[in-house]
C-alpha cells in the first residue's frame, strides 16, 4: 500500500484549515415579480434574494409570537402585525413571499385579507392554518396546515410552497 505523504518533502507548515464551501439555500434564485400598474401586470422585473419573508397573522397574539420564533429559528423573516389594520397596511406594501393566516381569524377576515393579497401581491403565496384538513374553497390557499400538526407541518408547507412558487 502506498503512503499518503508527498513525493517531495516540503518545509511548509501543515495547517488544518476548514474547507469552506458556499451553501445556497433553496429559494435564493432569481424570480419574476409580477406587480401591477393600472391593472396590467409588469413583465421582466427580476428580484433576487432569499424567498423567506413571511407575513403571519392570527387572533391569538401569543400563538403568533410562538410560531414566528419557530420560523425565525429556521431562517425566515417574519412580520407579525398586531391588528387587522396593520395587516392590511403590510399587505398593501407587498413585501412578502408568503402570507400565513390562522384558524383563529373569522372566515370573513381571512377572505378579505386573501383578496388583498391577490390584488397587491400576486406573487405572494398563501398558507392557512386550519382546524380541519380540508382547505376552504373560497380562499383556495397554496397550502393548508392542520393546526394540530404543529410547527413542523408549517415549516414543511412553507418550504414546499416556496419551492413550487
Amino acid at each position: 500500500m502506498g503512503s499518503l505523504s508527498p513525493a517531495v518533502p516540503s518545509a511548509a507548515p501543515v495547517c488544518n484549515l476548514p474547507l469552506i464551501l458556499p451553501l445556497h439555500a433553496a429559494g435564493t434564485h432569481l424570480r419574476r415579480r409580477a406587480g401591477k400598474v393600472d391593472g396590467q401586470a409588469r413583465r421582466g422585473r427580476l428580484r433576487s434574494g432569499p424567498r423567506n419573508r413571511v407575513l403571519l397573522f392570527g387572533k391569538i397574539r401569543e400563538l403568533a409570537l410562538y410560531r414566528a420564533e419557530v420560523l425565525r429559528a429556521h431562517g425566515f423573516l417574519v412580520a407579525i402585525p398586531e391588528t387587522k389594520e396593520e395587516t392590511v397596511a403590510a399587505i398593501r406594501q407587498g413585501d412578502y413571499d408568503v402570507a400565513v393566516f390562522t384558524y383563529t381569524l373569522s372566515n370573513d377576515t381571512v377572505e378579505e385579507l386573501t383578496e388583498l393579497v391577490r390584488q397587491h401581491c400576486p406573487e405572494c403565496r398563501l398558507i392557512t392554518i386550519s382546524d380541519t384538513r380540508l382547505p376552504d374553497p373560497k380562499i383556495n390557499p397554496d397550502a393548508n396546515v392542520l393546526a394540530d400538526d404543529g410547527p413542523r407541518a408549517l415549516l414543511e408547507a412553507l418550504r414546499e410552497t416556496l419551492r413550487r412558487g
